[in-house]
């Protein structure tokens, strides 16, 4: 087998080991199956092109389980200073019944309800006075009428509000206010199929963990879907492509840095057999 043919054989087995060995120990991390989600459309996204860190249509997202640790919601986060995916608290996929394809959207605040047609929102507590408003009362124990967060866009300039009077019915044990970073309103009450109100414990599915840029474009231009890429993240397939090229210019690399430690260690070893001493040999000596 020639020399170039048996390296280029070890990088390739090498990556495929790699690969193999990450997406186990992802799988055994995560705690979920499948593992990961393909996000199809741009209700996250941080602006008109993916962007790295930020969750864009096209992307693949790795889950882990909701359990593994406390959900921060988008008030928790403010507090602690604790972000995923460009703004504060922890991005969640949540079930929206059977019929509906799963919501990957932010925690932006959980609400519990009194029993009586109020809600609390512990949350609120050390909360910025100035960063929310509620027109039934100020006290965060005792929340009625329209609720107001303010400043809660990746811009920092978006107000979002919501009638929590209409949040009774079906929301008796309380759940997450919750929203798309590029959406401009609360999920609830929304125009969003199968969503009837707030988002309990039990219907959160995981909770979005690392993102991965372009790789879920593949299967959406298999399934045809190239137009919600064309819309969203036009810049996509260019990252696709100079992705390509980096992994090949890598893996060229590799394969010349094998090239050069095997010509290395041939030079060494000539230069020692030129620089070595004349083999001495027995002679007999002659008898006078």
């Amino acid at each position: 087998m020639e020399r170039d043919t048996k390296h280029a054989i070890i990088v390739i087995v090498a990556a495929v080991v790699i690969i193999v060995a990450v997406f186990v120990g992802i799988s055994k991390a995560s705690g979920v199956s499948p593992p990961q989600t393909v996000v199809e459309s741009g209700s996250m996204q941080h602006g008109t092109e993916s962007q790295i860190g930020v969750i864009d249509a096209g992307d693949m997202v790795i889950l882990r389980d909701k359990d593994q640790k406390s959900i921060q919601s988008f008030v928790d986060g403010y507090k602690t200073g604790y972000s995923m995916f460009g703004n504060y608290g922890d991005v969640i996929i949540y079930d929206r019944g059977p019929n509906f394809n799963p919501v990957i959207h932010r925690a932006i605040l959980w609400l519990d309800y009194n029993g009586n047609g109020t809600w609390s929102a512990a949350s609120l507590e050390g909360y910025p006075a100035e960063l929310w408003s509620c027109t039934g009362s100020s006290d965060y124990r005792n929340l009625s009428g329209i609720l107001t967060l303010k400043n809660i866009d990746y811009t920092g300039s978006l107000n979002a509000e919501i009638n929590l009077d209409t949040l009774i019915t079906g929301s008796q044990n309380g759940g997450y206010l919750t929203k798309g970073d590029n959406n401009r309103g609360f999920d609830q009450p929304s125009n969003i199929p199968g969503i009837n109100g707030l988002i309990t414990y039990e219907t959160i599915k995981s909770v979005a963990w690392v993102e991965i840029p372009w790789a879920g474009a593949f299967k959406m231009i298999l399934n045809g879907k190239t137009d919600v890429i064309d819309r969203w993240v036009p810049n996509t397939i260019p990252c696709i492509a100079a992705s390509v090229l980096m992994f090949v210019f890598t893996m060229m690399s590799i394969n010349f840095i094998f090239d050069y430690r095997y010509y290395q260690k041939h030079e060494k070893q000539l230069r020692k057999e030129m620089n070595a001493p004349a083999p001495i040999f027995p002679v007999e000596h002659m008898k006078k």
